[in-house]
Formats: C-alpha cells, sequence, structure tokens
C-alpha cells in the first residue's frame, strides 16, 4: 500500500464507516461466478460475458492493486470506487469479456497462504493461472492481461512467459522504483524530520531488520508479516520489465492521477517504444474524472461506487484489444 493510499484510507474512515458497495451488472452484462486454480489455492472471481454474442470474444483478466484491493477495486478498509467491476461491464458493452478476482490472501481464497514469505511472482502466477484457464475457453479468442496500479507489474511479469497472454493493458502502472515514487509522495505530505526518520526505518526494514524508530502515521508501511513482500515490491524495476514483455502493451495513465504520474507512463513508453500510450487528462488513480489534485478533493471518487469511471479510458483500452492485428 502506497503512501496515497494510506492518507485516502485515513481520510475515508475519518468521514464514513465501511459501507457495502454497490456491484450489480448493467442488463448488457451476464456475469457467473469464476474459480481460477493457481497452484495448491483457488481464488474466487466474476466472469462477465457481453449478452447475446454468438462468436468467441476477447477477454481481459483485470487484476487489482496494492493492499486488501477486491475483484471490484474496493477495500474492507472504506475505499469502494467500483472501478474494476464498471470497467467490466462497459467492456461487455463493447463486446469484451473480462474476469477480475479476487487475489491470494483476501477471504475468497481456498487453500492455504504463507503471508510471510509472499513475493511478486506469487501473485503473478495466479494473474497466468487465470489466463491459462481461460484460454483453454473456446468462448474467448485471445486473452489479455490488464493490470491496474500495482496490478500492472504483476501483468508484466506474468506475461514474459509468452503464449497465451496476447496482448498486456497497463493502467496507472508503476513506471519508476517503489522507493522513488514513495518518497516522492511522502515529500508533499511530511517535513524533513520525518523523512530522514522513515528513511532510516526503510533501509533497516528492507534489510530485513526491525525498524527502531518509525513514525506513528506511517506505522502500516512496515507491518512485519509484509516485510518480504515488501523487498520483493521495492526490488521491482518496471522499465526492465516492460521490455522483459514481447505481446504488444497498451499503456494507459490519467492526467490528474495523484498516486502515479504521467511521468511513469512515459518512461514505460520509453522503454517499450512500440507500446501505445493513451493519457487521460482528467483521469485520476480510479479512473474517475477530478476536478483537482489534492487529496480532499479526490476522496468522493474513492468512496462513490455508482460514479461512473471515465468513458475515455474505457474506449482506448476497448478499441486497442478490438484492434485487428494490434
Amino acid at each position: 500500500m502506497t503512501v496515497l493510499n494510506l492518507a485516502l484510507v485515513a481520510l475515508a474512515q475519518a468521514q464514513n464507516p465501511v459501507a457495502v458497495a454497490d456491484t450489480v451488472p448493467p442488463a448488457s452484462a451476464i456475469e457467473s461466478p469464476y474459480t481460477i486454480r493457481s497452484g495448491a489455492l483457488q481464488l474466487s472471481g466474476t466472469l462477465t460475458l457481453p449478452r447475446g454474442v454468438t462468436r468467441p470474444v476477447p477477454v481481459a483478466v483485470i487484476i487489482a492493486g496494492s493492499g486488501p484491493t477486491d475483484r471490484n477495486g474496493n477495500s474492507v478498509m472504506g475505499i469502494r470506487p467500483n472501478s474494476y467491476a464498471q470497467l467490466g461491464w462497459r467492456l461487455a458493452e463493447r463486446g469484451i469479456a473480462t474476469l477480475r478476482y479476487d487475489k491470494r490472501v483476501l477471504p475468497g481464497t481456498s487453500g492455504s497462504v504463507d503471508i510471510a514469505h509472499l513475493t511478486l511472482e506469487d501473485f503473478a502466477a495466479d494473474a497466468r493461472a487465470a489466463a491459462e484457464s481461460l484460454a483453454h475457453d473456446a468462448r474467448f479468442s485471445q486473452v489479455v492481461l490488464l493490470g491496474h496500479s500495482e496490478g500492472s507489474a504483476l501483468a508484466f511479469i506474468a506475461a514474459r512467459s509468452g503464449k497465451p497472454v496476447a496482448g498486456v493493458v497497463s493502467v496507472a502502472g508503476l513506471g519508476r522504483s517503489l522507493g522513488i515514487v514513495m518518497r516522492e509522495q511522502l515529500a508533499r505530505q511530511f517535513d524533513s524530520a520525518t523523512l530522514v526518520r522513515y528513511d532510516t526505518a526503510m533501509a533497516q526494514y528492507l534489510r530485513g531488520e526491525r525498524p527502531a524508530d518509525v513514525p506513528p502515521q506511517l506505522a502500516a508501511l512496515f507491518v512485519p508479516i509484509n516485510q518480504n513482500f515488501m523487498k520483493s515490491l521495492a526490488s521491482f524495476d518496471p522499465v526492465a520489465a516492460i521490455k522483459q514483455v514481447r505481446q504488444p502493451v497498451l499503456i494507459v495513465q490519467g492526467g490528474r492521477d495523484i498516486q502515479i504520474t504521467v511521468a511513469d507512463a512515459e518512461r514505460l513508453h520509453a522503454a517499450k517504444p512500440d507500446a501505445s500510450l493513451v493519457v487521460v487528462p482528467l483521469a485520476n488513480h480510479v479512473l474517475k474524472q477530478a476536478t483537482d489534485t489534492t487529496l480532499a478533493a479526490q476522496l468522493p471518487t474513492y468512496q462513490n461506487p455508482t460514479m461512473p469511471i471515465m468513458p475515455e479510458v474505457v474506449s482506448a483500452i476497448a478499441e486497442w484489444i478490438l484492434k485487428p492485428g494490434r
């Protein structure tokens, strides 16, 4: 979970209690439960099909971002934009199927998960398993991985083995190391003394040590059981990862995203010049229209499950997936 995620969660919990998000699909989409088998685990998902299709259609695996974000893009910590569910519904209207799923460790997981030893590779293996399962289903013409935020990193890792993944869509994906992005976010929120304490604590944490002096407001970043995963994430190089992807890639970035910047998208594009890059100027991190780039102003977009995601985001993704030959 990034620093800005923590700030948004704090604001959300202070202003509004956790509520159930509206996840009722439109008439244009048919939804059914779907189980992903990844090694010894079974992950619960939702398969969304366009209503009335009579031929194989493309299917996109929607890979969730950081923290306890569920298949719909919502979190028990008070964040509930419902962005992934909406994306699945809007793509169904364009004739594209989607599979969105709850990542391992969330309640939909069946099987034992050793949280203390998890890495990015484990979560990427689940996305890969989803793609391989869908590739054997005659209802689908091709499988695309669609990763949002941290899910972008997982999509790059899962795609590097090649088929059956036919393409990758990176939405609001890191283009720089996590450490640089987190430090940038912190510098906008805290004084120099807090930053010095953070730098020392994070260095200790990533070495596998127990930090001696953690700023209380950042304690959630230093949970002992997440130490191995955090080390894995901190060492991930998105530029190197996208270079390893041989399939076509689409990079989508919101211009008013206060978690990941256009500079990140441009770095990814520079690393893979044959990728397509689409910047949606008014979109924020949860793919909704934002009036400005302050936390307070954007919070309602993170909390309202019925506020629509921007159609420009949907159009960019749908047109790219449906483009012949890509």
